[in-house]
């Protein structure tokens, strides 16, 4: 078992499934959900050449991830030099963030090329390339929005010189985004009506760092290899020409706080992976004569730390799960997600069980998926079974079924199956 292997999560399998219909079909749902379309787009096309299983869609998210680290690699050499550019890339390959999300069968591998492919497009002025990229990049996630601000902030000095020639890429860019404005509009009024991020603080600024330079999965070394991380930071050598890298970390951290404090809060690690290059070539160059066995221990370290995260899966065991419950499934059995702290409908519906989600009060809220639900994914009372199978990650113990009692729960590590029988 390891990464490309693992069972498909929620949100992965709401990706695959949505991904299995025509390209027409997925525009249409993923405009009613909070996302823009490209990656499904995309891995609707690679899965008619490559399959729907687990490796193939893990595989189309890898394959960004690896054209992240070539585009790392071009802007290390053009800002500084060649040895830096290969550091950089380095650093990007066994960054546990980037590394991490390769594998997320999810929108962040393509947000993060699109995004660092604008960046390499912007600094080295290939105007037509730059605005295909960025508006690719938008097309992934709202999120690219930013790296359009670092870039117009980038920019300021060129206005007062040459005001239209400076814009004019950038209105390009809006006319080919212009076909999504409405449906942004609706799905930010999705946002604005309530979402399940936190507003963010001084401990949430530090985690991000964190997690940008050593990951967020868990190893015995991570504090040692964060402590090299940052001192090799501190060794730098600070220069003028540093000043774009700072803006492309900064102002979307920067802004995403800003808003999170004055209107609804955005500020989410994961959707900002796009500035972790900027980073890593930060790290990467002004090199001191003592970074450069800091920087082989960090490389080093970050390996070890990477293998470990690919040879131990930390998804849940759905594919086990599905296996078993039809195995053991008998004519007349009812089967239901239950609606707790999390809902497993979309595993079930990639894993072809017939298992609608148990949702009787209220209706659900929609960043749960219900773009992708159908009137028979939701049902609000129960069927007259004599025995009813419920899927859910939360305990026994908090599910309730009116008139049934439980029977056996079977364990998936912390995914459950629980036979639930009438009462007489």
């Amino acid at each position: 078992m390891n990464q490309f292997t693992a069972s498909l999560w929620g949100d992965e399998a709401f990706a695959a499934v949505l991904a299995q219909k025509s390209y027409w079909q997925i525009i249409l749902g993923v405009a009613k959900d909070t996302s823009p379309p490209l990656f499904y787009l995309s891995l609707h096309t690679w899965m008619k050449f490559f399959g729907i299983n687990e490796i193939a869609i893990r595989a189309h998210s890898f394959l960004y991830f690896l054209l992240t680290v070539v585009v790392v690699y071009l802007i290390g050499k053009k800002l500084f030099d060649k040895k830096t550019g290969i550091i950089a890339a380095l650093l990007a390959f066994f960054n546990p963030f980037l590394f991490q999300y390769g594998f997320e069968g999810r929108m962040y591998s393509i947000l993060a090329f699109y995004c660092i492919l604008s960046m390499y497009c912007f600094l080295t002025k290939r105007k037509v390339p730059y605005i295909l990229a960025t508006a690719a990049a938008l097309y992934s996630h709202h999120f690219a929005i930013f790296i359009v601000a670092v870039q117009l902030f980038l920019s300021l000095p060129n206005l007062r010189k040459n005001f239209y020639k400076t814009i004019q890429p950038f209105l390009y860019v809006a006319l080919l985004y212009l076909p999504w404005f409405y449906p942004l509009y609706y799905q930010t009024s999705l946002v604005q009506s309530g979402f399940w991020l936190g507003k963010p603080g001084i401990k949430e600024l530090y985690h991000l760092l964190r997690n940008f330079l050593i990951g967020s999965f868990k190893h015995h070394f991570q504090t040692k290899i964060f402590a090299v991380s940052l001192f090799s930071l501190a060794l730098r050598r600070w220069r003028r020409k540093d000043f774009s890298l700072v803006v492309w970390f900064g102002l979307p951290i920067f802004l995403t706080f800003a808003i999170s404090h004055l209107k609804e809060s955005i500020f989410f690690d994961r959707y900002m992976l796009f500035i972790i290059p900027a980073l890593i070539i930060i790290l990467a160059s002004q090199r001191r004569r003592l970074s450069y066995p800091l920087l082989v221990l960090l490389i080093f370290g970050l390996a070890v730390m990477d293998f470990n995260y690919f040879v131990h899966p930390i998804k849940r065991p759905f594919r086990e799960l599905a296996n078993f419950v039809k195995q053991i499934k008998e004519p007349g059995d009812y089967l239901i997600n239950w609606s707790g702290s999390a809902h497993h409908l979309f595993e079930s519906k990639y894993y072809q069980l017939e298992a609608p989600l148990y949702y009787p009060t209220g209706e659900p809220p929609f960043f749960i998926g219900t773009a992708l639900m159908n009137k028979n994914d939701i049902i609000k009372g129960l069927p007259q079974k004599e025995r009813i199978g419920v899927i859910t990650s939360d305990s026994p113990e908090s599910v309730y079924l009116p008139h049934f009692q439980l029977e056996k729960t079977y364990y998936f590590d912390d995914l459950k199956f629980i036979w639930f029988t009438k009462k007489h």
